[in-house]
């Protein structure tokens, strides 16, 4: 098995495992479902991070199998805060069957070296606040929250 830069004709697969991603995402919180046409998007933001300074896209093979992938930035923070970037890891997604095998820990490892050479002090990335099992995950590779973020149903905004 290895890791490596994701190519053109990677993608195709790659939406499809995006899909599986925002489908288990909506089935934690339906806030998150996906509109019908999700597929096109998210296509394209994976295209948009093939040939990207700022994006890096990677993909797990093994016999010319793709296993899963992980998908991270450099995003701009406002110009008031003194750390200006920080690294945020959009996705990692590896197939149900291939889990537990050590391969979400070498992207990180990819995504880690990937951010340090862009000079990346912090990390971040979202987890569902309902979605224990990926807190735990994150938790254990460092990750702790650090911000709440919190939302209302307009019929239930009690003001």
């Amino acid at each position: 098995m290895k890791i490596r830069k994701a190519k053109q004709k990677d993608i195709e697969q790659l939406t499809k495992y995006g899909n599986i991603l925002l489908k288990q995402h909506s089935k934690i919180d339906p806030y998150f479902t996906p509109i019908e046409n999700a597929d096109k998007i998210y296509r394209k933001f994976l295209e948009s991070s093939l040939n990207s300074e700022n994006k890096l896209l990677l993909v797990a093979e093994k016999n010319e199998k793709l296993l899963g992938y992980a998908v991270a930035e450099i995003q701009t923070r406002s110009p008031i805060f003194k750390i200006s970037k920080n690294g945020y890891i959009n996705d990692v997604f590896v197939l149900e069957e291939f889990r537990k095998l050590g391969i979400a820990t070498k992207f990180l490892l990819e995504l880690k070296k990937w951010f340090k050479a862009k000079d990346i002090i912090y990390i971040e990335l979202s987890v569902l606040a309902n979605n224990e099992i990926g807190k735990k995950t994150w938790e254990k590779f460092g990750f702790d929250a650090y911000e709440i973020k919190e939302r209302v149903e307009i019929k239930k905004f009690n003001i």
